[in-house]
């Protein structure tokens, strides 16, 4: 088992078929973040959704816990449905995952999809976040939530409708997983684990999210990564704007000869 994570991920799969493709979500959510993208994608590939631990209803990770150690848990996982290639989509949270999880089994990523995420020498935010769960508890979740769209997509009934859906199901562990993962986040990543990204890589972000203007510094770092950007959304693009993410997606893997649409 990883190590800081005393049992199996939770994941859900649809398609029997297929190239897996694997999805990571970003915190405070769970692997519903993604509910639209693995049901399209499920035309082409096996789309595999995880709880990290700690969210939804995987197990939650022991103190100490890091992303590394959610990395290698992800294998685990993958490892159950196949001992081939996987294509990784990772949302914030997720996407750091994704990024160790290039680095510790390179030659079988074929294609890195990371979304909202960006260069972040320092890590300000994930420490005020911490902080506000620690003061205001589990009530907090909801809002960070909705602070991941754009304020036009706030009073949007289906983005409501998800926080509500996602913060329904606190388990017990979740605030401290949330806690836990802020604190594993603040920890500003290594320049060596951008350099050990070999796989083609697209970064996607929301032209209003917090962290839009850090993304093209990210793009730098990975070397051969593209930028793209999805205008008026935030964070969570796959939610406010599914058809502009999953085209962006298409072609990206089309390039590759990785998409058999």
């Amino acid at each position: 088992m990883a190590r800081h994570i005393p049992g199996p991920l939770y994941f859900a799969q649809q398609g029997d078929t297929g190239l897996p493709m694997l999805f990571l979500h970003s915190t405070p959510d769970d692997h519903r973040l993604w509910m639209l993208q693995t049901a399209h994608f499920s035309n082409w590939y096996r789309t595999i959704a995880v709880d990290l631990a700690g969210y939804g209803k995987s197990p939650p990770p022991q103190k100490g816990v890091s992303v590394s150690d959610q990395a290698e848990a992800c294998w685990e996982v993958v490892d159950r449905v196949t001992s081939g290639q996987v294509i990784i989509h990772g949302n914030s949270l997720g996407s750091h995952v994704a990024m160790y999880m290039a680095k510790q089994q390179p030659k079988r990523m074929p294609a890195l999809i990371l979304s909202g995420c960006a260069y972040l020498p320092t890590r300000e935010n994930m420490i005020r976040w911490r902080e506000r769960y620690q003061e205001e508890g589990i009530a907090l979740r909801y809002g960070q939530i909705m602070d991941h769209f754009a304020p036009d997509s706030r009073e949007r009934k289906d983005v409501q409708a998800y926080g509500r859906m996602v913060t329904e199901l606190n388990n017990l562990g979740t605030l401290e997983t949330i806690i836990a993962m802020n604190e594993a986040l603040s920890i500003p990543d290594p320049d060596s684990l951008f350099e050990a990204i070999v796989a083609p890589t697209i970064i996607i972000s929301g032209t209003k999210d917090r962290n839009h203007p850090k993304a093209i510094d990210l793009q730098k770092h990975i070397k051969g990564s593209e930028l793209f950007s999805i205008e008026n959304a935030g964070h969570s693009m796959m939610i406010e704007q599914p058809w502009a993410y999953d085209e962006i997606c298409i072609n990206f893997l089309k390039k590759l000869g990785l998409f058999p649409g």
